[in-house]
C-alpha cells in the first residue's frame, strides 16, 4: 500500500454519501454520529457573515490542497497536500478568515452544517447528500423527522433562514469538494 493510499483510506471512511456516488449505508453512520444541531448556538447576521467568510476560506484551502496533491511529484508531497485538505487544517484557516477564535468558529460551523445536513437528508435543500432511511436506525430516523431549526432560538432560526440563499450554495460546494475529494 502506498503512502497516499494509507492516508486516503481513513479519510474516505468518514466521507458522506453523495447522490453522485452513493454507497449503501455510508452516510447512515455519519448522520447517526452527528446530531442535527450539536448546541443551541445563537446565530446573528454578524456571525453568519463570519461563517460565510470562514467557509469561503476553507473552500479555497481545500481547492489549493487538491491542486497541490495533483501536482505532487512524491508520495510525501501528495500526503502533505491531502492532509492540508482535512477539516482540522481548514477550520484553522476558516476561523482566521471569520475573525473568530477556533472553538467559536467550530461551534458556529457545526451548528450550521448540522442544520444544512439534516435539511439535505430531508430533501428540503438540493445538496449532495442522500440516505436510505430504510437502513437507518430509529434514533436517526426520528432525528431526521425533526425540524432542524427546533434547537435554535426564534431569532437564530430567522437569521439563518434569511441568509440560506447565500449560505447553502457555499455549504454544498464545501461538502461536494470534501465528501468525494473534489
Amino acid at each position: 500500500m502506498t503512502l497516499t493510499a494509507a492516508i486516503l483510506l481513513p479519510a474516505c471512511a468518514a466521507c458522506a454519501e453523495t447522490k453522485e456516488d452513493s454507497k449503501p449505508g455510508a452516510a447512515d453512520e455519519r448522520a447517526t454520529a452527528a446530531p442535527s444541531v450539536t448546541r443551541a448556538f445563537e446565530l446573528t447576521d454578524h456571525n453568519l457573515n463570519a461563517y460565510e467568510r470562514g467557509l469561503k476560506k476553507e473552500i479555497e484551502a481545500v481547492r489549493s490542497a487538491q491542486e497541490r496533491s495533483r501536482a505532487a511529484t512524491t508520495a510525501r508531497e501528495r500526503g502533505e497536500a491531502i492532509q492540508a485538505a482535512f477539516e482540522d487544517a481548514t477550520i484553522v484557516q476558516g476561523a482566521a478568515a471569520a475573525g473568530l477564535p477556533i472553538e467559536q468558529y467550530r461551534e458556529l460551523r457545526e451548528t450550521i452544517h448540522g442544520i444544512f445536513r439534516t435539511l439535505d437528508f430531508q430533501g428540503k435543500i438540493d445538496g449532495p447528500l442522500s440516505m436510505d432511511l430504510s437502513r437507518a436506525d430509529d434514533a436517526t430516523t426520528k432525528r431526521l423527522a425533526r425540524d432542524p431549526f427546533a434547537d435554535l432560538s426564534s431569532g437564530s432560526a430567522a437569521a439563518l433562514r434569511a441568509q440560506m440563499d447565500r449560505l447553502v450554495p457555499l455549504w454544498i460546494e464545501y461538502v461536494s469538494l470534501t465528501a468525494v475529494a473534489g
